[in-house]
């Protein structure tokens, strides 16, 4: 026995509502429950559409259609359906009152007076389809008009291209692979940028820049195929200031609050290090120009001054450093102040104690 008209008849004016038939008793508005329909991707509004219209066109996801004339559908008689449409395109997606009342369509006359859902001809639109019944003639009316809002936003539930922006909402975004699974990030001409395997458990990136105050690197080894590592690069190859300096610092964690130290001095274009993170040394190498020389004085007989002649022979002057210590507790050494005084060619330094002085002293340059 086949399914009477009745209930057909009901099912399809609640489905065409949204709702889900339980009665045929029921009124529509009674019914609690929406059907929901199957739809196909590129009719999914992607956008989240406001409550209040005028935030929905203010966003870009909707457009108000005030009194748009309304195209007549001759094929039914009677004046009785009419189409949304512009230049032989169909208006489709008008916003329904599901996002809320605000978005009701409002039906006016050729004469811009409105007619109510209240008026005998019952009217019903379809806010999909664009479209006006009325279920009788309306006397006296030879066009019709709406204002209501028209859905603008994106659609869709993804993009090929990933050109779109996506949200991963209030929770963490995950991205699971299954075994043997890849995902992988190409350009235009197919060469691969970012790349996940699944298999080698790695990820693998091409031209990686990474900018930021700070970059972590939470691993046990760190392998560097790189011959060369840059430091202090400057954008655009301009020079950095001379200022700056350079280098390789050693946390000692909760063992020292003491780093040591390996850098460039870009100020006196030397190679500096420090054990006290404070106190930096030239390291001392022989060679050419921009090398750093030492040279060290040993006196073992006490002296209230000391000469040094052809110092330009022994370090590199001007600029040179000189550092006096004094023998100290068990083999360690304390530096010291005294008098230092250059002659004005550089070629002799010369120093005064207060007291006599036996000890070191190390000239760098």
């Amino acid at each position: 026995m086949s399914i009477g008209n009745t209930v057909k008849i009901d099912r399809a004016w609640k489905l065409s509502l949204d709702k889900a038939m339980t009665a045929v008793e029921k009124a529509y508005y009674e019914e609690l429950y929406p059907s929901g329909r199957i739809v196909h991707k590129d009719e999914v509004w992607k956008d989240e559409v406001p409550v209040n219209p005028a935030n929905a066109v203010v966003a870009g996801v909707a457009t108000e259609k005030d009194h748009f004339v309304l195209t007549e559908i001759t094929s039914v008689s009677g004046k009785r359906a009419w189409v949304a449409e512009f230049n032989g395109q169909r208006l489709t997606d008008w916003i329904s009152p599901k996002f809320g009342q605000g978005y009701t369509v409002e039906i006016f006359d050729q004469d811009d007076n409105q007619i109510y859902t209240t008026d005998p001809c019952n009217w019903i639109f379809d806010y999909k389809a664009g479209i006006l019944f009325l279920e009788n003639t309306k006397p006296g009316v030879t066009s019709f008009k709406i204002s209501g809002y028209v859905y603008t936003g994106a659609k869709g539930v993804g993009s090929d291209d990933l050109q779109e922006l996506y949200e991963a909402g209030p929770a963490d975004a995950v991205i699971k692979l299954d075994a043997n699974g890849k995902l992988e990030v190409q350009a235009n001409d197919l060469t691969p940028l970012f790349r996940i395997d699944e298999v080698n458990r790695r990820v693998e990136m091409t031209d990686l820049i990474v900018s930021g105050a700070v970059t972590k690197v939470q691993t046990t080894d760190t392998e560097v195929k790189d011959n060369t590592i840059t430091l202090n690069k400057q954008s655009e190859g301009q020079a950095p200031p001379s200022s700056f300096t350079s280098g390789i610092e050693i946390d000692r964690g909760t063992l020292s609050s003491i780093k040591p130290t390996l850098r460039w001095n870009n100020s006196t274009l030397v190679w500096e290090i420090s054990d006290d993170q404070g106190n930096f040394q030239p390291i001392p190498l022989e060679g050419g120009t921009g090398s750093v020389k030492k040279h060290v004085e040993t006196l073992d007989t006490p002296t209230l001054q000391v000469v040094i002649d052809n110092v330009q022979e022994l370090v590199n002057v001007p600029g040179a450093t000189v550092q006096i210590y004094e023998p100290g507790a068990g083999d360690s050494w304390v530096e010291i102040l005294a008098q230092i005084q250059w002659s004005s060619d550089w070629h002799t330094l010369t120093i005064d104690f207060e007291e006599n002085f036996t000890g070191r002293i190390v000239l760098v340059g």
